[in-house]
């Protein structure tokens, strides 16, 4: 798995699109081919090459979702590298963003295995788990149709897993009732019939009894693998024999005191030692679903139990490979797939859920590793907890961003990756001569570019504008209007100023075109944040739509402050007050705490990983909205230092600390 670069240049992006255009459809005509005698009679029969739901012979799925070039952003040190204690091992990857967007960016046959749990077609409210605007325009795309528009919507993202996938990979899809069966002929499609491996019946208990049909308790869980060959260690997931199963045969003792059991056929007498596990077969009833109590659980209704996944991991995935969940919600397959020494990416539309899972890996890797990280710290400063024999290697977390760009993301960003970012999101290409000009998007030389200080806090200089402006003027040809764009994130009085100064100067110098109305130079201020310069990026995409482009720089929510009250001896209450989103159609929709804080380490308290609640908000509709208050018991009097962590829902996140006296 490669180290991830702050962003990706659209040479890189091109040619992962041109590889997954490339990938050729699984031969499916031995499998479903039909007889001459019947065909002849039969003139509505399907197409025995099966393409799956969505796909286009010559575009593949980029014709149902269009490829959208945009770069992941990988911030350095701000709370988005988390290191742990094996610099030198290939890093762990979490990304905020769409899923198949993310996938997009990934390069070929990287990964080892994937899981997902993708959301059932269901229909119902709890597929909108946590209540960020991102998940809920994604579940929207989703359910806007039948049950087509589901699969084609699924299919894009499988396609693009079969792509990543190591050929000797192997892929399991999580479902239930609802599409199980459409699902796995889609699967069928996509990664070819001889591929599948098993449908795996996950059988548990819950609550809750239907009075008018059999009650349903169970998942599927299909297993496909990229090709003929594939890892699969049965040894590794072997269950205790039951030996009750054995009444019927003879019970014997060898040579070394083992018990076994015998029987024979013919010929043969096969033996079974009471101390030998057994795989399991392909239904799965030994393993339970999580209770509403249960250690593991941290607040959301889909969660899967750590031993379903560590199973699929044991079996299907050795000792340093890659995992990948792309639906990673809380975090489970990432987390087993840290603690069984294997490398994961995962990916969430969901700020919260990235939140949530960053949290759970941060508390276990620093168990596992013995090394107490501080992610805010510019060299990322360690403490170490214990010696150096007694630890796990755990490789460092590199937080990622795609569509979704949290402008304090960018402070520390290197200036030459921001100016990459900018230029890759805008569709224009670098300047590789020795300029002031950063860039030129096409046609030719007619728009160049120069990009601001990385800094969200910073304008571009007016000095630099004016180089900028004198290298456009030197290089000016007759009749070749320039149309130049200076992009950045705020232009400060002074800047905006010297722009009209330089308009002035064009027009008092007559530097106009053949009509000598048109400027041959022209110059705009365009901020990273407006709609000019996302109308400018959607121009690039003439056949998506405005409500399906997705890109966003949300900015930070604010915390005035924490009001404290004691309740009894060593209990209080705790409230964030002056909390609000700073966008125009933000609200918080989740609060979390941690009760001693520690400097660029927040780690939140079980109790308040997801604290909020559903109200019905008159022009919304039914929302999530945090709950800004909580109750605590502290371990002994002293001084602590609370902090409360909100996020929005357009993506924004900040942490507000306070020291009290308890």
């Amino acid at each position: 798995m490669k180290k991830t670069k702050a962003s990706q240049t659209q040479e890189e992006l091109q040619r992962i699109q041109q590889e997954s255009e490339k990938q050729a459809l699984p031969e499916q005509r031995r499998v479903f081919s039909i007889p001459d005698k019947i065909r002849k009679r039969v003139h509505n029969l399907p197409d025995p090459a099966r393409p799956p739901l969505g796909y286009d012979e010559h575009k593949a799925f980029d014709l149902a979702f269009p490829y959208i070039r945009l770069p992941r952003l990988h911030p350095v040190n701000h709370g988005d590298t988390v290191i742990f204690n094996a610099p030198i091992l290939p890093t762990n990857q979490l990304f905020l963003g769409d899923n198949l967007e993310v996938l997009r960016t990934l390069p070929s046959e990287t990964i080892d295995l994937i899981y997902i749990d993708p959301p059932f077609f269901s229909g119902r409210n709890y597929n909108v788990i946590w209540g960020d605007s991102n998940e809920v325009r994604s579940f929207h795309d989703i359910w806007e149709g039948g049950i087509d528009s589901y699969l084609i919507w699924l299919n894009a993202r499988l396609w693009e897993m079969r792509r990543v996938l190591k050929k000797t990979g192997s892929i399991y899809v999580h479902c239930d009732w609802h599409a199980s069966h459409y699902i796995k002929t889609e699967l069928d499609n996509i990664f070819g019939y001889p591929n599948f491996k098993n449908e795996i019946i996950w059988g548990y208990e819950s609550g809750g009894r239907a009075t008018e049909f059999y009650s349903r308790k169970h998942d599927i869980i299909f297993w496909y693998t990229r090709s003929s060959e594939w890892t699969f260690r049965p040894e590794a997931i072997s269950l205790p024999r039951d030996m009750a199963r054995h009444h019927h045969m003879k019970k014997s003792v060898d040579k070394d005191g083992r018990i076994y059991y015998s029987i024979k056929s013919g010929d043969k007498t096969y033996k079974y030692f009471a101390d030998e596990g057994v795989p399991p077969s392909d239904v799965w009833v030994d393993l339970s679903h999580l209770q509403q109590k249960d250690p593991e659980r941290i607040g959301y209704p889909t969660q899967k139990p750590e031993e379903l996944i560590k199973r699929i991991i044991l079996a299907s995935s050795k000792d340093g490979d890659t995992v990948a969940d792309f639906f990673c919600g809380g975090g489970t397959t990432l987390a087993v797939s840290q603690k069984y020494n294997r490398r994961f990416i995962g990916c969430d539309s969901s700020r919260i859920a990235i939140a949530v899972t960053l949290d759970r890996l941060v508390k276990a890797g620093e168990e596992m590793s013995g090394v107490k990280t501080n992610i805010s710290a510019p060299e990322g400063f360690q403490l170490k907890l214990q010696a150096e024999g007694a630890i796990s290697k755990i490789p460092n977390i590199e937080v990622g961003y795609l569509g979704v760009y949290p402008i304090d993301k960018f402070e520390n960003l290197p200036q030459e990756d921001f100016i990459g970012f900018v230029l890759t999101c805008y569709g224009a290409s670098r300047n590789t001569a020795e300029s002031v000009i950063d860039g030129f998007r096409p046609p030719a030389h007619s728009e160049p570019i120069l990009i601001g200080p990385s800094n969200p806090n910073e304008s571009i200089d007016a000095k630099q504008v004016k180089k900028f402006f004198d290298e456009i003027k030197a290089n000016l040809e007759p009749n070749k209007p320039v149309h130049a764009k200076i992009i950045g994130w705020r232009f400060s009085p002074k800047v905006q100023e010297y722009i009209k100064t330089l308009s002035k100067y064009v027009s008092e110098n007559k530097l106009f075109a053949e009509d000598e109305q048109t400027p041959l130079i022209d110059i705009e201020l365009v901020p990273l944040r407006s709609n000019r310069f996302r109308e400018r990026v959607l121009s690039r995409y003439p056949e998506i739509q405005e409500a399906e482009f997705f890109l966003r720089f949300p900015e930070a929510p604010v915390i005035g402050d924490i009001r404290v009250k004691k309740v009894n001896k060593l209990e209080y209450k705790l409230e964030a007050i002056d909390a609000l989103s700073t966008e125009e159609d933000g609200w918080l929709v989740n609060c979390q705490w941690d009760f001693d804080y520690q400097e660029g380490h927040f780690s939140a308290n079980k109790e308040y990983i997801l604290s909020r609640g559903k109200v019905r908000d008159k022009q919304r509709g039914e929302i999530f909205k945090a709950i800004l208050g909580a109750r605590h018991t502290f371990n002994k009097p002293g001084k602590y230092t609370v902090a409360c962590k909100v996020q929005d829902n357009l993506a924004g996140e900040i942490i507000f600390s306070k020291l009290v006296k308890i």
